[in-house]
């Protein structure tokens, strides 16, 4: 058994989070619920497979197992290319980038601007220049268009069988 169903099992009346409680979650949170217990309402959640608990949004994330609180770090570490982020919100992964607001999005795995538009930080180092080969987009581009040429040209034909009158039975 998993240290989150033991959790569960430890709570069985279990309750929904209220706004301000969901609001205290990291995106990152795969689970969570709430629970009240001697008159004391705690926040139980899970990263990966590690659960954490919070006596609610005022107070720090804590592991379950050893207590101590988790940092920022732990709490950002799968975001890529944080470094390049300003005034990132550890728990709710938005921050700004060359002065655009910016969100990290755990299901596409990188940043998005509010539009969802994908962010490609530029300068990352010399061998990742707007001019080098890795940016060069021109055969990936002939690709696509040769794969949509050839997909267009099958079904423009399958639609000249379909609208071929069909020759009467003998």
């Amino acid at each position: 058994m998993s240290d989150w169903e033991k959790c569960q099992r430890q709570f069985p009346d279990r309750i929904s989070l209220n706004k301000e409680e969901l609001d205290h979650l990291s995106i990152l949170f795969e689970d969570h619920f709430a629970a009240t217990e001697n008159a004391q309402h705690f926040l139980f959640a899970t990263l990966g497979d590690t659960v954490l608990w919070s006596a609610g949004p005022l107070h720090p994330w804590r592991y379950l197992d050893n207590n101590s609180t988790v940092t920022d770090e732990v709490l950002t570490a799968r975001f890529l290319d944080k470094e390049n982020i300003d005034n990132l919100h550890p728990l709710k992964g938005t921050g700004q980038y060359q002065g655009k607001e910016v969100k990290f999005s755990p299901a596409r795995y990188c940043w998005i601007y509010l539009n969802n538009r994908t962010v490609h930080f530029h300068g990352m180092s010399a061998s990742e220049t707007p001019d080098s080969p890795a940016n060069d987009n021109t055969d990936r581009v002939e690709e696509i268009l040769e794969r949509t040429d050839t997909i267009v040209s099958s079904a423009i034909q399958k639609l000249r069988e379909i609208s071929r009158p069909a020759s009467p039975a003998p």
